[in-house]
């Protein structure tokens, strides 16, 4: 797979994260919603940097889709969304990492890919869900 096709997956999968934060912050209580907030605010900017990536390489970034399938019932699907949300992540940018020769992007890979796996650890901390940690974030 190509950076720019590794580049428009990250940007879909960004927008999706968004997306995702929006609806599950209304399940949570006041503390797990400033963590959804802070997750909120970091999918945002990865998904800027990811655009003039992509701008930068002559392509038009997508947009979001107009909806996502995301359903949200309670405190505990909220926590396992957040979860799954940063291992996904992880998993596409780990591959960034993995696959580009490109040092501009590997560097703007490598602390995202450590992001998800901090922001993951965190939820996983909140849910009360062992390990709270990956020994290779995205590996899943």
């Amino acid at each position: 797979m190509s950076d720019t096709e590794l580049l428009v997956g990250l940007l879909a999968a960004e927008h999706a994260a968004i997306y995702a934060y929006g609806v599950l912050g209304a399940r949570l209580d006041e503390a797990t919603r400033a963590m959804a907030l802070t997750a909120f605010d970091a999918h945002r900017t990865l998904r800027s940097a990811l655009r003039v990536q992509l701008q930068a390489r002559g392509v038009e970034p997508p947009g979001p889709l107009a909806a996502y399938d995301i359903t949200v019932r309670d405190r505990a699907q909220a926590l396992r969304l957040a979860i799954d949300l940063e291992v996904k992540d992880g998993v596409l940018w780990r591959d960034l990492v993995a696959t580009s020769e490109d040092p501009a992007l590997r560097s703007m890979a490598v602390p995202a890919l450590a992001g998800t796996a901090v922001r993951a650890a965190r939820w996983r901390k909140v849910a009360g869900v062992r390990p709270l940690t990956e020994a290779f974030p995205g590996q899943a």
